[in-house]
């Protein structure tokens, strides 16, 4: 049996390069399409001391084409439209920092969450000047 040097040289080289490439893509996180956050989410908000409500969360593409949400959330049995301030999406991951404002008291909330499935779930954080306040959430796929 003849080999061509060029063929062996080319084999070994590859050889080499594919584990070290699949080790590589293998340490990243999977990367999801933000667009597989598209679509309206409803679900609830649990908090401290037995606070919670409904949440509300609209994925859709802004003008822009990034990723936007409208986001209401109950609170004490009144609606709450809130302004989203940031939204990031890495992987299955997602942040959300929104501004709202209830009875003349401004606060901000950031909900870390992640997709699986039809479902979205994870922590939140408020900063209020009252108090800040702590919880969790999970929304479905309407």
């Amino acid at each position: 049996m003849k080999f061509h040097p060029l063929g062996v040289v080319l084999a070994l080289a590859l050889s080499m390069v594919s584990p070290a490439l699949a080790a590589e893509t293998s340490a990243k996180p999977a990367a999801t399409n933000p667009a597989a956050f598209k679509g309206a989410f409803t679900g609830k908000w649990q908090g401290q001391n037995s606070t919670g409500g409904v949440l509300k969360l609209d994925f859709k593409s802004g003008a822009d084409s990034k990723l936007g949400a409208d986001v209401l959330f109950v609170y004490e049995g009144t609606d709450v439209r809130a302004q989203t301030k940031s939204l990031k999406v890495e992987g299955d991951q997602i942040e959300l920092v929104i501004t709202w404002e209830i009875q003349g008291t401004a606060a901000s909330t950031k909900l870390v969450g992640s997709l699986k499935g039809n479902d979205i779930a994870g922590t939140y954080e408020s900063t209020a000047a009252e108090e800040p306040a702590r919880g969790t959430w999970i929304v479905s796929r309407s």
